[in-house]
């Protein structure tokens, strides 16, 4: 079996001759180890099930070819000079192809696209290759007619649109639906066929990042406005024409999200003419500049998350820092007050307690009397207090003392004490006597009710007198016999 028919019939390749790269099917110039070490081994499980039948001498051939391969990319020293044969022999290929498929041809679309499909078809990376081939072919480049929006070369066009698909794709910028709007307009500001622009788009999209670790996605990271300003330049210096408002530019310019501002500031600097201008017209130039790259560089700042996490880290040590030379200078010490001892609550000097006020005395005590004794034994020197305890015996607790209770002397026509006079009232003060209780207030008579039906009583004896509450039944005194 020729070796053609085994790559493609067994491993699916559609080049006859790949590359190292090709046959573990991988983008040319792939970096990532561990991605080659994969592939070898998925391709090596396909050629095992050939190894038991009429193709086994194939099968050990193209086992031992797999094995070479990824001994070769995984060593640095030989996949670096690996890499410098392969860029040297597809710069052959690239020569011969352009001889054989757009020399003596008129330059249009069709011739453009039928060159860049034969080199796909040898294996070469078309996408990755476009600034090469642009700077390669530079001078044979300038035969072609000026097309799309800004007049330039379609070869100059297709690397054009080659950076604004990459960018669509690496950069998050906005939603995707605004990125590939973006791109589309692009396409159509520069004349790309859809044929060209699959083709692209195609190799673009099986090795992104490849692409993302390319020097003009960081830049365009970094510095949108200078990746613009460069890209401008680049169709001025092929002989493109670059209106104020650039169809392609602004496209990219969404794709960058850059704002409105920012957009008029490149198309300034691109307008700008330095070896016109005076010493003074270059130095407010210059000054212009400064202020311009000043704010770039605090914007990134202000939306840089790494930034803001930096700083917030440093103002927070800052902080602890200050805090930590005020406790130990003695400035300041947080924890005095709560580990202080609770101070005992103190009333307010101002307050001074009032005595308690006595108990009232019971209505029927003879205050003259209680008086009377108070005046004839003050305290400590009552009668029960004259006695000392024996021998052996302890002294009794003192009891309360007894208030006596002098006879009364009533000074009413009756001879005892609250017996109603004549003229007198249950329940009026009697002169010499205690003040009796105020009466209570009279009490509002209820509303009439209706009679109840007339029910004669039986006839009872009539109910003795009651006399008034706390009146004394007078005793009779002995007479003369």
């Amino acid at each position: 079996m020729p070796r053609e028919e085994v790559y493609r019939d067994w491993l699916g390749l559609k080049t006859p001759n790949p590359s190292y790269y090709g046959l573990l099917g991988l983008p040319e110039l792939e970096t990532d180890q561990t991605v080659i070490l994969h592939a070898g081994r998925r391709v090596k499980r396909k050629l095992r099930a050939y190894q038991i039948g009429p193709y086994r001498k194939q099968a050990l051939e193209m086992l031992g070819e797999v094995g070479q391969c990824i001994s070769v990319l995984t060593n640095a020293e030989r996949k670096r000079d690996y890499d410098l044969e392969l860029l040297n022999r597809w710069r052959g290929v690239i020569d011969e192809l352009y001889q054989a498929h757009c020399a003596g041809l008129i330059h249009d679309v069709g011739v453009l696209e039928t060159w860049l499909k034969a080199c796909v078809g040898r294996g070469m990376p078309v996408a990755r290759l476009l600034p090469w081939i642009v700077r390669r072919l530079g001078r044979r480049l300038k035969d072609w007619p000026p097309h799309g929006a800004h007049k330039v070369g379609l070869p100059i066009n297709m690397w054009i649109y080659r950076d604004a698909v990459v960018l669509g794709q690496c950069l998050s910028v906005g939603t995707l639906g605004r990125r590939v709007e973006a791109v589309k307009n692009v396409q159509k500001a520069l004349g790309i066929s859809e044929g060209l622009a699959r083709l692209v788009a195609e190799e673009v999209t099986g090795s992104v990042h490849l692409f993302a670790h390319g020097r003009f996605v960081s830049q365009a990271k970094r510095d949108p406005e200078l990746f613009l300003v460069r890209l401008g330049r680049r169709v001025r210096r092929y002989g493109g024409h670059l209106g104020r408002h650039g169809r392609a530019l602004t496209a990219m310019a969404m794709i960058l999200g850059m704002p409105g501002h920012d957009i008029r500031g490149a198309f300034d600097r691109l307008a700008e003419r330095e070896g016109d201008l005076t010493p003074r017209e270059r130095a407010v130039l210059k000054a212009k500049k400064g202020w311009r790259r000043a704010r770039q560089v605090t914007r990134l700042v202000l939306l840089s998350p790494q930034v803001v996490v930096i700083s917030l880290a440093v103002l927070v040590g800052v902080t602890a820092l200050v805090l930590a030379a005020l406790v130990v200078g003695g400035v300041w010490q947080p924890w005095k007050g709560s580990l202080a001892p609770a101070a005992p609550a103190v009333a307010p000097a101002t307050e001074v307690a009032s005595p308690p006020s006595p108990e009232p005395l019971p209505p029927d005590t003879d205050v003259q009397g209680l008086e009377e004794f108070i005046k004839k034994y003050p305290a400590g020197k009552e009668p029960w207090s004259g006695r000392k305890p024996g021998m052996g015996e302890s002294a009794p607790a003192p009891e309360p003392p007894v208030k006596p209770r002098p006879p009364r002397k009533p000074k009413s026509p009756t001879k005892f004490f609250n017996v109603p006079a004549e003229g007198r009232e249950p329940g009026d003060p009697v002169e010499g006597g205690p003040s009796a209780p105020p009466k209570p207030a009279p009490i509002p008579p209820a509303p009439p009710s209706p009679p109840p039906p007339a029910i004669e009583p039986p006839p009872s004896e009539p109910a003795p007198p009651q006399e008034p509450v706390g009146a004394r039944t007078p005793v009779p005194q002995a007479g003369p016999a």
